[in-house]
C-alpha cells in the first residue's frame, strides 16, 4: 500500500459510517489496526532525511542505517557472485571492492569494522 491508499483508509475510518462499520465487525477492526500499524512502521522511515550529518542522527537511526548498509552490501555481493562467470577477474575484484567502499557506505562500514574488532578483541582476551 502506498501513502494515498493509507490516506483514503484513514478518511474512511474517520467518517461516521466508518466508525459504525468498525464497531460492527471485530475482524475488520483487527485488519485495519494491522494496516495502520504497518503504515506507521513504514511511513516514518520514508520521510527521514537521507543527507543528515552523522552528528544530527540518533543512535537508533545510525543502527538502522548500519543494518541497511550491511543488507545492501550482502545483496550487491550476491549479485556480483551470480555474475561471476560473465566478469573478468579484474572487474570481479573491482566490483567486490566497490560494494563496500561506495562513498555513502564508508562510514557505516567503518562502524561495522569497529564492532567486529571489539568482538575479536574480547574473543582473544578470553582465551
Amino acid at each position: 500500500m502506498d501513502f494515498k491508499e493509507y490516506k483514503q483508509l484513514y478518511q474512511q475510518l474517520m467518517s461516521a459510517e466508518g466508525r459504525a462499520e468498525i464497531g460492527d465487525d471485530t475482524q475488520r477492526t483487527a485488519e485495519i489496526e494491522k494496516k495502520i500499524n504497518t503504515f506507521l512502521d513504514v511511513y516514518p522511515k520514508t520521510q527521514q532525511q537521507k543527507d543528515a550529518p552523522i552528528t544530527q542522527l540518533s543512535i537508533r537511526e545510525i543502527y538502522r542505517r548500519c543494518l541497511h548498509v550491511m543488507i545492501d552490501i550482502i545483496n550487491d555481493i550476491s549479485r556480483i557472485m551470480s555474475e561471476r562467470d560473465t566478469l573478468s577477474s579484474a572487474d570481479f575484484r573491482r566490483q567486490l571492492f566497490y560494494a563496500a567502499t561506495t562513498p555513502e557506505r564508508r562510514l557505516y562500514v567503518g562502524v561495522w569494522m569497529v564492532f567486529i574488532s571489539f568482538v575479536l578483541y574480547f574473543i582473544d582476551a578470553s582465551t
